[in-house]
């Protein structure tokens, strides 16, 4: 009877760790397999577990608290790339900093302006712009809560310069403190240079002007005061204002031509244009104005050159210009030579003279506008400063370019290419 009993009990107890094992032990290895998978992100293989009904349940909770995580991640994940892609394409650079000024954000632009490694994820504003001014603005906006503004201008190792305004933005959460700043770093370097164009254009307009009206005016003044000047003395006064009369209108009329070249709405006729028989025309047009200054004038283009695709009344407009230059700028006697010829995939058109030459400082700035290597024998040539600035222009238009050679006191070359996409062939 003894020995039935404990039998019994062994069963009973075998039963027991047998239930204990299949609902609890088992299945809390199981969970926590499942709960090591969730803390290493990794998608477990099942939820489903063996066990009893709470365990189960368990199990079911950790599933929906799964995907729960995994749908709020997705859309956490959405709007940083949103984010970034927004702060990845601006062209200005921007930072946003804490309010220990350590930088949480940056973008490409800023990284490029700055020469930050693209490894470099932390540190402050100072260490990465190393400039007071600028850690000053920060700590101004910080502390104040509201915007503030100011310049910044970094050098280049070209020697050039890059104008940046900075605005500092502080971001303020729901009580209102300031919990840190926005910092953008917006290029003002072309707009600089177009202010600084637009002045110097209108100072350069102005002096233009002034010699010319007030000879004008002067004599106007003496033929008021005594109107019955000698006719010699008269004659020579009615040459001279008709000299500075035409000076106005050249002068008026390169302004506007060059307005129109740089006009948002400028259009280009564009027509077939021969080579050959278009320099040829216009050489034959000029062959009393080389005469005048005893200039031998030859032209090299070869008849086999495919036809251009271009605006032949501006493309008149780039030879007379360059023909203008050369006969002024070359001694009685001199030589000019217009050639045209393919080179690779353009097509050049080229007046060289064997005149004064342009010093090798002066040559890079020969294009901008009212720009003159010799002041001085340029107002006594005549002229408006303008032509090589519209010459410029109007081989941009055509999707070209141009270029000068020069050796001071030994002539210049003035190139203009055109693209052979432009041609036909």
């Amino acid at each position: 009877m003894g020995w039935l009993a404990f039998a019994l009990a062994l069963a009973v107890l075998a039963y027991g760790w047998w239930r204990v094992r299949r609902d609890w032990i088992l299945p809390c290895r199981e969970l926590e397999q499942l709960v090591g998978a969730l803390n290493a992100e990794r998608v477990p293989r099942t939820f489903l577990i063996g066990g009893g009904a709470r365990v189960r349940h368990i199990a079911l909770a950790l599933e929906q608290l799964a995907l729960r995580e995994s749908a709020l991640r997705a859309r956490v994940q959405e709007g940083e790339f949103g984010v970034l892609a927004i702060v990845g394409a601006m062209a200005d650079g921007l930072v946003v900093a804490d309010r220990q000024r350590r930088v949480r954000l940056m973008n490409r632009a800023f990284r490029e302006a700055f020469a930050i490694n693209p490894q470099t994820r932390d540190g402050t504003l100072l260490e990465m712009v190393r400039d007071v001014a600028v850690e000053r603005l920060l700590g101004e906006a910080l502390a104040s809560g509201e915007t503030r503004r100011g310049t910044l201008t970094l050098q280049r190792p070209a020697g050039t310069e890059r104008h940046l305004e900075v605005v500092a933005e502080p971001i303020k959460d729901e009580p209102g403190d300031v919990s840190g700043a926005v910092i953008l770093f917006r290029d003002m370097t072309e707009m600089r240079q177009t202010e600084t164009m637009r002045r110097d254009f209108v100072a350069n307009v102005s002096h233009e002007l002034r010699t010319p009206l007030s000879i004008l005016r002067g004599y106007l003044e003496t033929l008021l005061e005594n109107p019955n000047q000698p006719p010699a003395e008269l004659l020579r006064i009615l040459e001279v204002m008709e000299r500075h009369s035409n000076r106005l209108n050249l002068l008026v009329d390169d302004v506007l031509s060059l307005a129109r070249l740089e006009g948002p709405g400028v259009t280009l006729d564009l027509t077939t244009v021969r080579p050959a028989i278009f320099l040829r025309g216009i050489m034959h047009d000029w062959e009393k104005k080389f005469a005048s200054k005893n200039l031998q004038a030859e032209v090299d283009v070869p008849d086999d050159l495919p036809a251009l695709r271009a605006d032949e009344g501006r493309l008149q407009e780039v030879i007379y210009n360059l023909l203008d230059n050369a006969v002024k700028y070359s001694a009685p006697g001199g030589r000019i030579v217009v050639r045209a010829q393919r080179t690779g995939k353009t097509i050049s058109l080229s007046v060289a003279d064997n005149g004064v030459g342009i010093p090798a400082r002066d040559l890079p700035r020969i294009f901008e506008r009212f720009y003159r290597a010799d002041k001085a024998r340029h107002r006594e040539l005549g002229g408006t400063g303008l032509g090589l600035s519209i010459v410029k222009h109007i081989a941009q238009l055509h999707g070209g370019t141009v270029e000068a050679e020069s050796e001071f006191g030994r002539g210049t070359t003035v190139q203009v290419r055109f693209p052979i996409a432009a041609t036909e062939t």
